[in-house]
């Protein structure tokens, strides 16, 4: 009589443990090979031990065997839910049905978090061990144990509570999976269509840095890069408790013949169809409609993927192909127009986002440019990156906000299509990000493919702004703990590290970078040589780098590395090249893909036809490595086909200006 009263029925726990307690042995030998085991192999007694941020980094990666065990259990020990016989079964008995939940629980629980803890008991008694390669303390123990607590704990509810909302496990495993990636995926789906559809809509949105985090799957497997912070613990204990709170409210009110049916719940049925039809649609949109932008391929490949994802998720729900009914077709119709319209609306001109440019006065400041993904977010392991503080990156200046909203203005009317310049122009459009900062505090954030070509005017007004050109060329990075400067071009490199030297050159770069025209950004002019950066190592040993080219538009910084002796070290010269090939390109649109597309291809017609000419003479050698620029594929400008004698080749040209008489003369 006393037991009746407890939340749980020792019975049935001990029933769980005797059945499923391989669960619990198995999981345990798991994390202790994956752990403590891989602490104690990785030891060497001449190694020097090496502190490591998180013990998540030690040995293997724990993320499958953290997913696997966790939705095993539970898919173990609620699997009389999905089948007639034991569900009746388990029901008949005198028990409630809060009791017989609380009893399965908490045997899933002891399953599973014992392991953990014993885990984590070894790794904190081995910690003081001779020979032991890593150097790590009881509170690095204590954040792994509460980690994989806590998120074996909500694996396991979602999976109780998947497992209640559904009649059938196999659907309940592939539902966990889907559900645990979902939130990411569908993220991810929305931000391709918006982009796609939605004319000046950022290719990176900032969405991407946080998809991980709306995913527990993806999060989870994160872990080793990036541990949980103390808002995610919080979150993830939060959700474990709701979930189970409504397996409990749903569980008293499931019927026991749903056990075989694919949802336990009937109201749940309108929400999985739009779900997969919605998944589907888009899927089939992003996939068909990929380089196809007429009305039919879109509207097509919407409907369709909306009719598979329809007649998928009704042969589910019937566990049959005999789906066909009267109300079907009309059935199908309510969802596609919803859906259709749900899909269509963000991305029409009723909500007015491709019109919209914030007015001069309600914005603080201004970003314009190409790299502001790069200056913005952490860069990946183990690459040199550079983040800069947002303060950093955005201008206040009143001038440079009236141009950048004036190209906005102009992009927004004129609506240039990239798809309109010719196929072999490679320098023709421009991406720039355009991100306001308003008074309201939101941010406001596009980007376009800017052609030069009519644009000239609100392009050098921002182009020949100091703010600009000191985002674009991340000028900050002279500003801080610059130990020295090295300069390489080809197999030739030179070092500066002279205090006094080093502190000219970076003046001078900043001068040359600040004086550059807008024409000398948008000639396509290629470095004589590339300087790099190398900043002094901050307190972990780490130093970091980033490189500035050396343009020949830099007059003064050519004439100071004369001076000094470093520009023959390192510019090329007549002397590095075996052998230099020019002739006049031709680029027509008329021209065959294959040619439009390969430099060396429109080289070897030049020679078929006689027009391409090999310069031998140092001089005029000499005079074509002066004076190159990038190939633009621009018809009637030359270019060169040079081969270095260290076994590089490249492929520059040269304005009709700059082209010698005495070059001219050897052309046919």
């Amino acid at each position: 009589m006393t037991r009746s009263r407890y939340f749980f029925n020792s019975s049935i726990i001990r029933q769980n443990l005797r059945q499923h307690g391989w669960i619990g042995i198995l999981y345990t030998l798991v994390l202790l090979f994956i752990f403590p085991l891989q602490i104690l192999m990785n030891g060497y007694r001449f190694t020097e031990p090496m502190e490591i941020p998180d013990l998540f980094n030690i040995g293997i990666d724990i993320a499958p065997f953290l997913v696997a065990f966790p939705v095993g259990a539970g898919l173990f020990l609620f699997r009389y839910l999905q089948s007639k016989m034991p569900s009746d079964l388990w029901h008949s008995l005198p028990l409630r049905r809060s009791h017989l939940l609380a009893s399965h629980t908490l045997s899933g629980l002891l399953l599973l978090l014992p392991p953990v803890w014993i885990t984590a008991a070894v790794a904190a008694i081995i910690r003081p061990l001779d020979g032991i390669m890593y150097i790590y303390n009881a509170a690095d123990v204590w954040e792994w144990c509460l980690t994989v607590s806590l998120l074996t704990l909500f694996l396991f509810v979602f999976t109780v509570f998947v497992g209640i909302c559904t009649g059938q496990t196999i659907l309940q495993g592939i539902l966990i999976f889907i559900l645990l990636v979902l939130p990411a995926a569908l993220l991810q789906f929305i931000d391709l269509h918006l982009n796609r559809y939605l004319y000046g809509y950022p290719e990176w949105s900032g969405l991407q840095n946080i998809l991980n985090n709306w995913a527990p799957l993806l999060r989870i497997m994160d872990l080793s890069v990036e541990p949980l912070t103390s808002v995610e613990t919080w979150v993830y204990a939060i959700l474990s408790a709701v979930f189970m709170a409504l397996s409990f409210l749903l569980y008293r009110k499931r019927h026991g013949e749903k056990a075989g049916q694919a949802l336990a719940f009937s109201y749940f049925n309108p929400l999985f169809k739009a779900g997969v039809m919605l998944c589907s649609m888009l899927l089939a949109s992003l996939y068909f409609g990929t380089g196809r932008n007429q009305l039919g391929w879109i509207i097509g490949s919407v409907f369709i993927g909306g009719l598979v994802g329809y007649i998928v998720v009704e042969m589910i729900l019937r566990k049959t192909w005999h789906i066909l009914t009267r109300r079907l077709p009309l059935e199908f119709a309510v969802y596609s127009v919803l859906l259709g319209l749900l899909l269509y609306i963000p991305v029409s001109g009723l909500t007015g986002y491709e019109d919209r440019v914030p007015q001069v006065d309600k914005v603080t400041a201004v970003y314009a440019g190409g790299n502001y993904e790069f200056l913005t977010q952490d860069p990946p392991q183990g690459i040199n990156g550079i983040k800069e503080p947002e303060e950093e990156i955005l201008s206040t200046d009143p001038r440079y906000i009236e141009a950048v909203t004036a190209l906005h203005h102009a992009i927004v009317t004129l609506r240039p299509d990239p798809g309109n310049a010719p196929s072999y122009d490679y320098t023709g459009n421009r991406q720039f990000t355009l991100v306001y900062k308003l008074e309201s505090g939101r941010k406001l954030m596009r980007t376009y493919n800017v052609p030069a070509k009519g644009f000239e005017p609100e392009l050098k007004a921002i182009m020949e702004n100091a703010d600009f050109k000191r985002v674009k060329y991340v000028l900050s990075m002279l500003d801080r703990n610059v130990d020295s400067f090295r300069l390489s071009n080809l197999d030739k490199a030179v070092s500066i590290s002279d205090r006094q030297e080093v502190q000219e050159l970076k003046e001078i770069l900043k001068r040359e970078v600040l004086n550059m025209s807008y024409e000398d950004q948008v000639s396509g002019q290629l470095e004589r040589a590339s300087i790099e950066l190398v900043n002094k190592p901050d307190s972990t040993g780490y130093q970091r780098y980033y490189s500035y080219p050396w343009y020949p538009s830099y007059h003064e910084l050519g004439t100071w590395l004369e001076q000094k002796g470093y520009a023959n070290k390192v510019k090329a010269t007549a002397k590095d090249v075996l052998s230099a090939v020019i002739f006049k390109d031709y680029n027509k649109d008329g021209m065959a893909s294959a040619l439009r597309g390969s430099i060396e291809r429109r080289l070897n017609l030049a020679r078929n036809e006689e027009r391409s000419v090999t310069v031998k003479d140092k001089t005029l050698i000499d005079d074509i490595l002066q004076h190159r620029q990038n190939v633009t594929g621009q018809d009637g400008r030359y270019v060169v086909k040079i081969e270095y004698k260290i076994g590089m080749t490249s492929y520059i040209s040269i304005d009709e200006q700059d082209v010698t008489p005495e070059l001219k003369a050897l052309l046919p």
